[in-house]
Parts: structure tokens; sequence; C-alpha cells
């Protein structure tokens, strides 16, 4: 079975992603021994830097994160807490989008 990886999906002003490798530095040396760490991402916005934390990190175990932006903090929500919902509204709108171009 392929293992898929998470990665942000939306794209966000400001994001951090070329900041990772410079963010990866600044950890302690022996942060790979820590157990059970709680990953806080205060400004998470696309989560580029959540997504590389929790898939880098394995003594991550769980994680809090935030964001000024309430829409942006319902989506992450929604993704988390009902993933089959959003499929399916995503999947009505791809319909009713694909019924939009064959009526030209």
């Amino acid at each position: 079975m392929k293992t898929m990886k998470a990665k942000p999906f939306i794209k966000w002003v400001g994001g951090k992603t070329q900041l990772i490798d410079q963010l990866e530095a600044l950890l302690p040396a022996d942060f790979d021994k820590w157990e059970n760490v709680t990953y806080i991402e205060p400004f998470v916005g696309g989560g580029a830097m959540l997504f590389y934390m929790l898939q880098t990190h394995s003594n991550i175990k769980s994680a809090i994160i935030n964001d000024i932006n309430p829409d942006l903090t319902t989506c992450y929500k929604v993704v988390r807490d009902n993933p089959s919902d959003l499929v399916n509204s995503l999947q009505e709108i791809q319909k009713e989008y694909y019924a939009l171009q064959t009526e030209e």
C-alpha cells in the first residue's frame, strides 16, 4: 500500500514553504528525542510548516493550530471533522460546474 503524504491544500500568501529549512535549523538539536511532543502553530495559513513537521518528526503526537482568519480555521475544522461531507459537497459543486460547460 502506497503511503500518501499530506500537503497544504490551499495556497496562502506569506506561506512558510520557503522558510522550512531555516525554521527546521532552529529546532533544538535533540528535538527528535523529546517524547509526546505537541506542535503548536499560531499562524497556520496554508499549513506548510504544520504538514512538514508532522511528517518529519514522529515524536509529535498532537498539534494545536490557530489563525486570525476565522474562515481558514473553519476550513481546517471541516477537513478534520467532516471530510466525507466536504468531499460530497465538492463533488456536487464540480458536477454543477461541468453541467455549465455543456450548456454553451
